[in-house]
């Protein structure tokens, strides 16, 4: 029995190193594969991408200031849910194109990308919206034609998003 144990035991350990010795340590941090596309996104360097990161401590400080104001004393539920907030706008040719081969698994309108659902898509007078979600996040994406904004929600589904939206509250978009 403690032959099979310090079998056990080897093999565990054997195991743990090669995984430490290689750099690649599993791991399940919970974001889905669209947030850790939209970190990757994040990472295009060009002064015509003007990037916005809203971290969930960020939430939090600004609602309990405008709770503390007495503006706002319901924050709604959907809101608290709120992981982080990216937002990326092209603000020149250069920064739009950039930004339009990133966001281009998202505009050629399939049902699902990356594990997120197209809920919404609309084109009119030379722009186009397109929403997906999912029961984490929700992505959206604005294109003008010569002007290109990106948000991605992490932590508030489409539902929720929707919800919001109904209740006359708009974060940003």
């Amino acid at each position: 029995m403690k032959r099979y144990i310090l079998t056990t035991l080897f093999a565990l350990v054997l195991f743990a190193g090669s995984a430490f010795a290689t750099g690649h340590i599993p791991q399940n941090d919970g974001k889905s594969e669209a947030e850790m596309y939209i970190k990757k996104v994040a990472k295009i360097k060009s002064g015509e991408i003007d990037y916005a990161y809203i971290s969930s401590s960020m939430f939090r400080q600004m609602f309990n200031m405008l709770g503390a104001d007495g503006e706002l004393n319901d924050i709604p539920l959907q809101l608290t849910s709120i992981r982080s907030m990216r937002q990326f706008t092209a603000n020149g040719p250069e920064g739009y194109a950039l930004l339009l081969k990133a966001m281009n698994p998202f505009l050629q309108e399939e049902e699902s990308v990356m594990g997120m659902k197209l809920m919404a898509l609309n084109r009119e007078d030379g722009m186009m919206t397109a929403i997906y979600g999912d029961s984490n996040s929700t992505l959206v994406i604005n294109d003008e034609g010569d002007e290109l904004s990106v948000v991605f929600i992490a932590g508030l589904s489409y539902d929720s998003f929707k919800a919001l939206g109904e209740n006359g509250i708009e974060i940003g978009l």
